[in-house]
């Protein structure tokens, strides 16, 4: 019995040297080359992995395991020259989603997010799960502006083992740009749960204000107190002051007299800020507010998106017309069923677009965005344009667009395309295309698209409180009123760079205008509202704004403000000079002229103030550039 004990323990002995030494043997120097190189990689050693890799490419020029893996390292070093010169050699059999992923982020740093995020669908092609590339994709889509396939990468990153809460709170910040409290509100709670997956992202604390903003917006008071009242620095902080001060209004209740300075004292700080509230429609607005409602109503702003019956007023074509590209194909329209159809009819093929929108106000123009029997967005190829066009080729549409025939139909949008022309066409984006909420009944833009969300501010007016609950226009000047009206009055998309100058430029007035020295100067004094009423169109007539800028510039005023230096206006705030040129009148021609631009049959009004650099200007009567003009030419912001 003691021999076969004895013997047992020797067995034991033996197979655990066996395996010592086998740990020691795989883990100790005699490890090959690129085992130590695939080691040094995981542990993020890439200078070792790419010494590793290229010792052992010396002993074999073949090895595509280590030629993969020198790439790798080569990438993760951001030496993209290096690492492509050797990632040719690799089939496409070898590459693996990390493969892809990590060339996607060299062309991000080449400044090509374009065609990183087609490499990185590839990664995908070959691990959907890949969480390296579903992060980037995430970054990438919500920079471009992409929100429904941020969402999309955000849902995918939640279901990776450990990831839920940290896909969920991007989930719940691409809803909310989008503009869907509801469905941030209820992603926000899930990533609440393990706060520590996100913490590198977001401050838990700012994460559990947005979350109890995105309960107000949908009317869940209650449930906004609750997660408020779990910041350690609820009552010190002002912006959960007015949170709670709103949930509060919301419920009746009344608000401690610390909460509610603390709230009137973050209002104050942030006078164009939304309100924390739901929608409830431009009629509601009428009875008190009458005539600037009738007169925004009747303005291009309240007109800029036909739909429904709205459409049945479209000038549209009484006879198919012909393809300015190609006269072989027509385009003609029919009413059917209570809708508009475009019928592009290319050789034998007929494609049929229903029309669901048209965008703008008619005075330049209207472009129509319909769907075809798929459910696909079309930006339709011809467009309206004021007297004497007519119907043209969309601007910024092929002249010849040639094979597919659908290129004839338009130019397709995706739903994040769609959403971007609502933004600055409708009071609130989502739900046009959710059709939900009094909001999407707006003509176009209606008055909670500037003034934010007005339940608030409704009970606060039946309560007759001071703090009327509304993002307080009014009292805003400069930077902020520039700001607002930039959201649409600027690009949208974050890689359109405007240049003074360039054709592009002249159409964003909101960028345009900051270029100015009278902007620059008036130390906040001038913005958009100085020579226009947002509630009405603007103005046509040169000399009211003409008497706009005599307010400062004219000589005799210049003079009166320097005896004055402590009177609020523009002059007496920066030093002002009169004009040499004609320091009475016709600044606009000279200074604000109508330049044309890439967008087809339309000219705008250039808003970067100065003496434009051409041979001919408006200045005395339209004469040649003077010396003196050319000089304050040569200014610049």
């Amino acid at each position: 019995m003691n021999r076969r004990i004895l013997l047992g323990f020797t067995l034991v002995g033996l197979l655990a040297g066996a395996a010592a030494g086998g740990y020691w043997w795989r883990s100790g120097a005699v490890l090959s080359p690129l085992e130590q190189g695939e080691q040094a990689y995981a542990r993020g050693d890439y200078p070792r992995a790419e010494a590793q890799a290229r010792l052992r490419l010396k002993e074999n020029g073949d090895d595509l395991t280590a030629l993969r893996l020198l790439v790798r390292a080569l990438y993760r070093q951001n030496r993209e020259p290096q690492a492509n010169s050797f990632r040719v050699r690799l089939p496409d059999s070898m590459l693996e989603a990390e493969d892809f992923f990590l060339l996607g982020q060299a062309y991000v740093r080449q400044g090509d997010p374009q065609s990183a995020i087609l490499i990185w669908r590839r990664a995908l092609g070959r691990d959907s799960n890949n969480y390296e590339t579903l992060s980037a994709l995430e970054r990438a889509m919500t920079r471009l502006d992409l929100l429904n396939e941020s969402a999309r990468a955000s849902r995918a990153i939640s279901n990776l083992p450990g990831r839920r809460s940290r896909g969920q709170v991007l989930l719940a910040r691409s809803l909310e740009e989008q503009g869907n409290p509801a469905g941030a509100a209820a992603a926000y709670a899930i990533a609440l749960e393990k706060p520590g997956e996100w913490a590198d992202l977001a401050a838990v604390d700012q994460v559990r204000k947005r979350y109890a903003r995105a309960l107000l917006q949908t009317g869940q008071a209650e449930q906004a107190r609750k997660a408020l009242l779990e910041l350690p620095t609820a009552r010190e902080d002002r912006e959960a002051c007015w949170l709670l001060a709103r949930c509060d209004l919301a419920t009746g209740a009344t608000t401690d007299p610390a909460i509610l300075a603390a709230s009137r004292a973050y209002r104050e700080q942030n006078p164009t800020a939304h309100e924390p509230a739901p929608f409830v429609g431009e009629t509601r607005c009428i009875k008190c507010h009458g005539e600037i409602f009738r007169n925004q109503h009747a303005s291009r702003h309240g007109r800029t998106f036909p739909r429904g019956d709205d459409l049945k007023t479209l000038p549209l074509p009484k006879a198919p017309i012909a393809d300015p590209g190609n006269t072989q194909v027509r385009h003609e329209f029919e009413k059917r069923d209570g809708k508009i159809v475009e019928r592009t009819t290319v050789k034998d093929r007929v494609l049929e677009t229903v029309v669901d929108y048209a965008f703008g106000s008619g005075d330049r123009g209207l472009t129509l965005v319909g769907r075809d029997k798929a459910n696909t967005y079309y930006e339709m190829r011809m467009s309206y344009y004021a007297a004497p066009t007519g119907w043209d080729v969309t601007s910024g549409h092929p002249q010849h667009p040639g094979l597919p025939a659908n290129l004839y139909q338009g130019m397709v949008l995706t739903v994040d395309a769609v959403r971007r022309c609502l933004f600055c066409h409708a009071t609130h984006p989502y739900a046009v295309l959710a059709s939900a909420g009094p909001e999407a009944n707006d003509r176009a833009i209606g008055c909670e698209q500037c003034h934010g969300p007005g339940s608030n501010h409704l009970i606060a007016v039946a309560n007759k409180d001071s703090d009327l609950a509304l993002a307080r226009l009014t009292e805003a000047r400069g930077a902020a009123i520039v700001g607002l009206c930039a959201r649409c009055h600027s690009p949208r998309s974050v890689d359109l760079k405007l240049s003074p100058g360039a054709p592009d430029s002249i159409r964003f007035q909101g960028t345009t205008l900051t270029w100015s020295r009278c902007y620059s100067e008036s130390a906040g004094m001038l913005d958009c509202v100085t020579c226009h009423d947002p509630h009405q169109d603007a103005e046509t007539r040169a000399s009211w704004y003409e008497s706009r800028c005599l307010e400062c510039h004219a000589a005799e005023k210049l003079e009166k403000n320097r005896a004055k230096p402590a009177q609020a206006s523009l002059s007496a705030r920066a030093e002002i000079h009169a004009c040499p040129v004609n320091p009475r009148g016709q600044c606009v021609s000279c200074h604000m002229p109508k330049v044309k631009t890439t967008m087809s049959h339309a000219e705008f009004t250039d808003h970067f103030i100065r003496v434009h650099p051409r041979s001919e200007v408006g200045g005395r009567g339209g004469e040649k550039t003077t010396a003196s003009t050319q000089a304050m030419a040569g200014r610049r912001p």
